[in-house]
């Protein structure tokens, strides 16, 4: 059985920022890495990207840090038990940066098993066993994906990595003008674009990125609403209320009542 530890996710700390763990950790470590950063891996310094992976075997050296900017995050501590040899059976590098297409739905198993562990329930363990393999048969899925026909088009890459920045910092202030131009497209032909790729229109990711935000923000801290709100990329705090229960079918502050007697 893979049993999980502990884990969170969109953790974000000041540059600079390292971690070192000389003797590392008894369990294996996940790390889906949002931002620029620096890992010492096989006794090499290595700088890599956003939607990058990196798995961590148990009692292992580790090192990283922050590379200019702030350090963003998931992550996640979890053993394998008895005879269960998953890490091993699906090839998975260790050590080794692992760029990935798609590191969102990572992010979104992650969060499942953060909040399945909140909430408990009869068949906890089964649960997080099954989440746990979900999460690293997706890993492993993304790494022998077969080609993709949209990764050969134009801007494909681009706006890849723009979503990818959406959901890693919902509270920018996103505007679809903006992003154009960022890509050098028309307004039109980009959002003719984002949707064809990704089956979604950006404004709605900018949304589903902000709520994921204040529903995390909202069951692990007590954070003002009003500044929830603003960490969350509103500018205006009856906006936010009105959208998040549009979505929801209850106000920030029920969902957090909600959220604290599942616990």
């Amino acid at each position: 059985m893979l049993r999980f530890i502990y884990g969170g996710y969109d953790a974000v700390h000041a540059h600079p920022y390292e971690m070192f763990r000389q003797a590392g950790v008894p369990d294996y470590t996940l790390l889906l890495v949002k931002s620029h950063a620096y890992f010492y891996l096989n006794g090499v310094r290595t700088e890599i990207e956003p939607q990058t992976a990196v798995l961590f075997p148990p009692d292992t050296y580790v090192r990283y840090g922050s590379l200019g900017t702030p350090y963003k995050d998931d992550w996640l501590h979890f053993v394998a038990e008895g005879e269960e040899k998953l890490p091993g059976e699906l090839h998975l590098p260790l050590q080794t940066p692992m760029r990935l297409p798609d590191l969102s739905s990572l992010s979104a198993c992650l969060r499942l098993l953060v909040r399945k562990r909140r909430t408990g329930g009869l068949y906890q363990e089964e649960t997080e066993d099954a989440l746990l393999r979900g999460l690293l048969y997706s890993l492993a899925d993304q790494l022998r994906e077969p080609p993709d026909r949209r990764r050969r088009r134009p801007y494909f890459r681009e706006l890849q990595e723009l979503r990818a920045e959406i959901y890693n910092t919902p509270e920018k202030r996103w505007q679809v003008p903006d992003m154009a131009t960022q890509l050098h497209l028309s307004v039109s032909y980009f959002q003719h674009l984002y949707r064809e790729f990704f089956g979604n229109s950006c404004i709605r990711d900018v949304i589903e990125a902000r709520m994921e935000r204040a529903k995390f923000l909202l069951e692990t801290t007590d954070m003002a609403v009003g500044m929830l709100a603003d960490v969350c990329g509103y500018e205006s705090e009856l906006h936010f209320m009105r959208q998040f229960r549009q979505r929801e079918g209850m106000t920030p502050t029920e969902y957090r009542k909600a959220a604290s007697l599942r616990r």
